[in-house]
């Protein structure tokens, strides 16, 4: 198992052009949402529900108009407030192929913000943001009632489901030759590093290190949201998962900058205080992770704060956070 000693350990990013991002930390105004941050994820939604129009229509991809939203929040230093829009808005519906959609937004905005704690420069960037955008096109082919299914996939219907990554390359080699790559790297999202995964148990070094980060992402953000047949996983809990689980499946590096940029208790995440006050994680931060900025809503003895408490736990040495809490506990 990774220790969490061992995972908080990393270097300052040095590309002061991304300052906010690369630093890790999120500095937030009560919502952590900005105008510019919503309009971006609305014109990603767009796109992303275009391909979607594509793939079932079974058109080529036009993979151009792609790359140049991508590119533009890469080189504005968009990625931070995406990240902290993302984290502060709820599900956008329980309708399968919307949140294939949302899905796949989620997973290339916190993909580059991984990538970023990597030390990827643009075009590095650039190319994770459209594997992570495009990997999982092939889902748009599976059966909805395999999709939605409340309860354990069959035999057949798992074999169906897994059959999604092959389906996904079919997709993407049909694409301008420049692009053709992608198809190799929608194989290898659902490969792991132990041999374990799919479809062709490909294992260490076999693996493209985007495909292993793309398919550590997409893990927790399928935890963190509700889906028709189960109820999300609380954040701190899917990160634990993920520490307890990614022994031998993700390379060590991988997963000591997703924990690094998304935190051992991510933004709009709940804890409890030593002092037996309740707070919400508004700001991370990546030197000190058991000590991120908080807004407390309750105090010690259960009751709702009338006026605005921010608390930044790294200045504090005699308070501290004792455990998370579920948003379904509170109150």
């Amino acid at each position: 198992m990774i220790r969490f000693s061992e995972i908080v350990r990393t270097g300052q990013r040095r590309d002061v052009k991304r300052k906010a991002d690369r630093g890790g930390a999120i500095r937030l105004r009560k919502t952590g949402s900005s105008n510019e941050a919503r309009v971006t994820y609305e014109r990603l939604f767009d796109l992303a529900t275009r391909v979607e129009s594509w793939v079932r229509k079974n058109e080529t991809i036009d993979i151009p108009q792609i790359v140049t939203p991508l590119r533009s929040i890469i080189e504005k230093g968009l990625v931070g407030p995406l990240y902290t829009y993302l984290s502060f808005t709820g599900d956008v519906g329980s309708k399968v192929k919307v949140l294939l959609v949302a899905h796949f937004i989620d997973v290339t905005v916190l993909s580059l913000k991984v990538g970023i704690g990597m030390g990827y420069d643009d075009k590095r960037l650039l190319d994770l943001a459209m594997i992570a955008f495009l990997h999982d096109v092939g889902l748009y082919k599976i059966p909805e009632h395999i999709l939605n299914k409340n309860g354990k996939l069959t035999e057949q219907e798992l074999k169906v489901m897994q059959r999604h990554p092959e389906l996904s390359a079919d997709i993407l080699s049909k694409v301008d030759d420049r692009y053709r790559w992608l198809a190799d790297m929608a194989l290898q999202v659902y490969e792991r590093a132990d041999g374990s995964g799919y479809p062709k148990g490909l294992k260490g070094d076999e693996i493209h290190e985007y495909a292993s980060l793309v398919g550590l992402v997409g893990i927790y953000a399928a935890m963190i949201k509700d889906r028709p047949y189960r109820e999300r996983i609380e954040k701190n809990t899917a990160i634990r998962n993920i520490i307890a689980s990614s022994r031998g499946t993700f390379p060590a590096k991988v997963v000591r900058a997703f924990l690094n940029q998304i935190s051992f208790f991510p933004l709009n995440s709940y804890v409890k205080l030593n002092d037996r006050s309740v707070g919400r994680v508004i700001t991370t931060n990546p030197n000190l992770p058991l000590k991120p900025t908080v807004e407390i809503l309750y105090d010690s003895l259960g009751n709702r704060l009338a006026e605005e408490r921010i608390v930044d736990l790294s200045e504090q040495t005699l308070l501290y956070v004792t455990g998370s809490i579920d948003e379904k506990e509170i109150g």
